[in-house]
């Protein structure tokens, strides 16, 4: 039983929350707020009992080797051997691997609200980051195909992926979805944003050239000089032979030489601020974004695309923006796998009708140009082998690259060990080692090691930001769950969102909440005291503004608990849309226990207008309670004794007859396999007052499905018009 209230959700106070949704990637650590880290979900991990780490051990074919027993690992910390306290082979992206590691760790998922242990294909979780400021303008269309083969044919079905750039030039669009058309559109959008450090000279000087004269190479130094020398008609004024004193003139134009010297150095050095800045810039979003997901369970997986690019190694900020990436990827269980976007080359100076370079007749300075490639994919290899990764380098084959690399990350050994003394405490860095005794056939990947987090922020630093604020902590709790970037789960909270063309033109949005009511803060004493549930909730337009918004407070009576068939708290919100692409984000909090939940999902809604056969959402449920109406489940969840139903608009078949000739396909998918096709059958259309809106509602047995998630796609096919559409949803079966 529920009591509707009005909540209190001022649009101005909305908009804000969302516009700090858009993640910004780019730019000062301020910039983007860190989460506080899950405490049970790391994979490298640091508390007074355990730490963890993830392994993958493989033979000289590159294949992951199976069977090994915990008494032939070695595993050194600090160069101390380690004894080590867990050890299990886990398969990414299973049930079985978040449960696995909470085992490491000494811990359970089971005691958390409203969790439910079910042997479900999880999925794995990708990011695709592209380090646009470093990617060269000729790089990108292979990047793009690579992440666009990717998405199409290396994720399953119940993998998700995000795409993030060094840039943030994605905006709202940067997040973790399994929607492929979202993380298409994505793609289709990115554009260079490559940073260019040469300066417009005459005789232009690359930044490998700026850090060779930064290094003090006196050839190279030499070269440029001469060269601005020859550009001023002065090149007779530079000394000559063995000997000769550096720095002066022969014809007193000492200061004119000087001068040219002091101009060089100073080019050099301002194409190597810049390019720090920029490298800078690239690590500071890598570093947000490992932070950001570490609020999401089991390992992940990064591609980190990038044409190269240098480090400077007088540039102790760069380089401890380096560490503090490595860092960030063992505290959130990430692997990276970085890939050379540039292909397979000889060298990354290599000229084309586009790039200008320094004439060197002489070959003056072939020695640095032929150092360039290695030093642009030092910093690629660096990130893969601290990380446990590998560097994808010199292959014109991107996309069979990140397939092996998919391959390759699918099964890994997860090792834990108790830190005796100081080994593995403390706040300086410590490093990992570890071997298979007596095999040196094998290649051994794990993360180099780990560093201490940072000191949690004090409660007198959280009280002071409360204050400013100036939200009350329940309204700033459902703020925050609403513009989290990843699902909040403390309170079990389900979304569905759909939209259906009226005979009006215009496109209705239908969303439907729903909370596990067993999740509520119900008094245990059968006092029956009410529940308090606060709703809140937004549409935004894909640059991450809210075009609606709505809320209310919900007073759920303890009989809402008392069957499985009652077991949901159940809010709807209807509202109309222009076309366009669209994500629905809701919130709820539990006002007695404070716990918050959060959801998201991506849609995107055609103009029907402009004609050609469309689909409108594609709406399930359970049936089988007698009701003529199909009520809409969110949470998607069903028995196998129960009936699947679902029901969905077929908009602008072709009409050369009387009469539209549309056949639909109906399938249920599993891991990408059909398990179900039903035969193909016509939509019978005599009686339909609107035959351009053609309705069609079915119900269908689960009863020959094991436990696990599934995909339901239905395709219209207008067999009078040659066109087709599909819509899909997924589902649990339980």
């Amino acid at each position: 039983m529920l009591k509707k209230g009005r909540i209190s959700a001022h649009k101005l106070l909305l908009a804000a929350a969302l516009s700090l949704l858009s993640f910004q990637a780019a730019g000062t650590r301020g910039q983007v707020a860190t989460p506080a880290r899950a405490q049970d979900e790391d994979v490298v991990r640091i508390n007074a009992n355990l730490v963890q780490t993830d392994v993958m051990v493989f033979d000289r074919n590159g294949k992951f080797v199976e069977g090994l027993k915990p008494g032939q690992f070695e595993l050194v910390v600090d160069g101390k051997p380690q004894p080590i306290s867990f050890f299990e082979k886990v398969t990414a992206g299973t049930f079985d691997e978040e449960a696995q590691l909470a085992a490491a760790r000494g811990s359970s998922r089971s005691d958390r609200p409203g969790a439910t242990v079910l042997p479900l294909d999880r999925g794995r979780l990708f990011i695709l980051f592209l380090d646009d400021l470093h990617l060269q303008p000729g790089d990108l269309p292979r990047a793009r195909d690579a992440m666009m083969r990717f998405v199409d044919e290396q994720m399953g079905q119940n993998d998700e992926a995000a795409i993030f750039t060094a840039s943030g030039q994605l905006g709202f669009l940067q997040q973790m979805t399994g929607d492929k058309e979202v993380l298409r559109i994505a793609i289709k959008r990115l554009v260079s944003r490559y940073f260019d450090t040469r300066d417009p000279d005459r005789t232009p000087m690359t930044e490998a050239q700026a850090l060779a004269i930064q290094r003090n190479d006196r050839g190279v130094f030499d070269f440029f000089v001469d060269q601005l020398l020859k550009e001023w008609n002065m090149l007779a004024l530079r000394p000559r032979g063995a000997g000769a004193p550096r720095g002066r003139a022969n014809s007193g134009g000492g200061g004119m030489l000087a001068q040219a010297e002091s101009s060089v150095k100073s080019r050099a050095h301002n194409i190597i601020t810049q390019a720090n800045a920029v490298t800078k810039n690239t690590l500071i979003s890598l570093d947000n974004v490992l932070d950001k997901s570490a609020a999401l369970p089991g390992r992940k997986v990064l591609f980190f695309i990038s044409s190269g690019f240098l480090l400077d190694s007088s540039g102790s900020t760069t380089l401890g923006d380096m560490r503090s990436v490595t860092n960030a990827a063992a505290r959130s269980g990430t692997v990276i796998y970085t890939v050379d976007a540039h292909g397979l080359s000889t060298s990354t100076t290599i000229p084309d009708a586009s790039t200008k370079v320094a004439y060197d007749p002489n070959n003056e300075l072939i020695a640095v140009n032929a150092a360039t490639l290695s030093a642009y994919q030092e910093p690629l290899h660096t990130l893969a082998i601290e990380t446990g990764g590998r560097a994808l380098l010199d292959s014109n084959d991107l996309n069979g690259s990140m397939q092996q690399a998919t391959r390759e990350t699918s099964h890994y050994y997860l090792l834990a060990w108790k830190p005796e003394g100081d080994v593995g405490l403390g706040e300086n860095f410590h490093r990992i080692e570890v071997r298979v005794k007596d095999r040196p056939d094998l290649t051994v990947r794990v993360r180099r090691g780990y560093a201490q987090e940072a000191k949690a922020e004090s409660d007198k630093e959280k009280d002071k930001k409360k204050n400013k604020d100036k939200k009350s902590p329940a309204e700033a709790e459902l703020m925050g769950a609403l513009k989290s970037l990843y699902p909040r789960r403390s309170l079990p909270t389900s979304l569905a969102a759909g939209y259906t063309d009226t005979p009006a033109g215009e496109a209705q949005l239908t969303v439907s909440v729903e909370v596990d009511a067993h999740a509520l803060g119900f008094k245990t004493d059968g006092s029956g005291d009410e529940a308090m549930l606060d709703v809140m909730g937004a549409v935004v337009n894909d640059e991450g503004k809210a075009v609606s918004e709505f809320g209310q407070n919900l007073t759920v009576s303890p009989v809402q608990q008392a069957s499985r068939s009652r077991r949901r708290v159940i809010y709807n919100h209807q509202l109309t849309l222009k076309p366009g692409l669209y994500q629905v984000r809701v919130a709820t909090r539990d006002r007695r226990t404070g716990r918050a939940g959060s959801a998201t999902q991506w849609l995107e809604v055609p103009d029907v207008k402009k004609g050609g056969l469309a689909l409108s959402s594609l709406f399930v449920g359970e049936t089988g309670d007698g009701s003529a109406q199909l009520a809409v489940c969110a949470e998607r969840r069903f028995a196998r004794s129960s009936r699947l139903g679902f029901f969905l608009y077929v908009y602008n078949a072709a009409r050369p007859a009387a009469a539209p000739d549309v056949a639909l396909q109906i399938q249920i998918f599993r891991d990408n396999q059909p398990v179900i096709t039903k035969p193909l059958f016509k939509i019978e259309t005599a009686g339909m007052p609107d035959l351009a809106r053609l309705p069609y509602g079915e119900d269908l047995s689960l009863d020959s499905l094991p436990a696990g998630r599934y995909v339901l796609q239905v395709t219209a096919i207008d067999r009078a018009g040659k066109s087709s559409a599909s819509q899909r949803t997924s589902f649990i079966v339980e």
